[in-house]
């Protein structure tokens, strides 16, 4: 940010550090371990965090698109599984194509809710992007309030305070965690669009800008890109009179030249400028040209460097969110 305006001076992905890691390892044993103590407790009106299973049919799919590009027998049948299949979705000329993978793989998962014991059957506990039978949110009392009902349940189970009368009903407790999931959904809605906003301010300072990306998903209304530069993603509009669009086969076909075929993890250029019309302050991106089998990509490490070089100046106070 510009130390006087507090403007954007450009825009990168926030970099994770070693001891980011092992914190965070911390973090989720104590709030598995939270969980089995209250579940034990008050097996009715517990609080807990559960995570369904992927969806089967983005990931089938997934698994389609990955065969054309080499990567064959992706399994998903369980966590495990997935963990595995993803672990081996490397391309050895290209150290960014795994990223991407993960990041599609991504989109295919369900929203992790809170819920109470009293209203679920056991077997729909399990978290299943942590690999947990059982798990809840404990470790940030100071900024969510799902944390602080789990602390009141974990004291009066360990014999510190009574239960409060209010929280030994499934009604009330079930009604808390409808709001509470509908509030977390509302926040993370407004952190995107606090993102995008920080975004539309950096180019509108730099200008029209031109960037390497890549499609990782074909809709009717357009290319869906991650344009590794700036850490950013968004979509490129295809008019339906100059492109042939197949969302089953997800390749797009130029009208105007047959030779022009783009398809997943394809790399194009993107022309990426601010627009303020309609005072909608978005970030416009715009096809420019597909990138030649025989041009030069990006490196990988000299993207990096590009990002790490501009890290600290578009967002010096984002707070890392914990990966539950």
């Amino acid at each position: 940010l510009d130390s006087e305006t507090q403007d954007p001076t450009d825009v990168a992905e926030y970099t994770l550090r070693e001891t980011n890691k092992m914190i965070e390892e911390f973090m989720l044993l104590a709030n598995q371990a939270v969980a089995k103590k209250i579940l034990d407790s008050f097996p009715m009106f517990g609080v807990l965090r559960r995570h369904p299973p992927p969806k089967d049919e983005a990931l089938k799919t997934m698994s389609k698109l990955l065969e054309k590009h080499g990567i064959r027998n992706f399994k998903f049948g369980s966590n495990k599984e997935l963990g595995a299949s993803l672990e081996k979705a490397v391309k050895k000329d290209d150290p960014y194509f795994n990223k991407l993978v993960r990041m599609m793989a991504t989109r295919c998962m369900n929203q992790a809710i809170y819920f109470c014991t009293g209203e679920v059957q056991p077997a729909l506990y399990s978290h299943y992007g942590l690999a947990m039978e059982l798990y809840t949110h404990f470790t940030s009392p100071i900024r969510r309030y799902a944390d602080v009902l789990v602390h009141r349940l974990l004291a009066a189970s360990i014999g510190i305070s009574p239960l409060p009368e209010q929280l030994q009903a499934k009604q009330v407790i079930n009604e808390q965690c409808d709001k509470i999931n509908v509030k977390h959904r509302m926040a993370q809605w407004a952190g995107r669009a606090s993102a995008d906003l920080h975004t539309f301010l950096y180019f509108k300072s730099k200008g029209q800008q031109s960037a390497e990306a890549v499609v990782t998903r074909i809709r009717r209304s357009g290319l869906q890109v991650v344009v590794p530069r700036y850490g950013i993603d968004g979509v490129v509009p295809l008019p339906e009179e100059d492109w042939n669009v197949n969302e089953e086969e997800q390749t797009v076909v130029s009208k105007k030249d047959a030779k022009v075929k783009l398809e997943i993890f394809r790399r194009i250029f993107v022309c990426i400028e601010a627009d303020n019309t309609d005072f909608r302050n978005r970030t416009r991106l715009s096809f420019e040209r597909v990138l030649g089998e025989k041009e030069r990509q990006e490196a990988y490490e000299e993207m990096e460097a590009k990002r790490k070089e501009v890290a600290k100046e578009m967002y010096p106070d984002r707070l890392i969110p914990e990966a539950n």
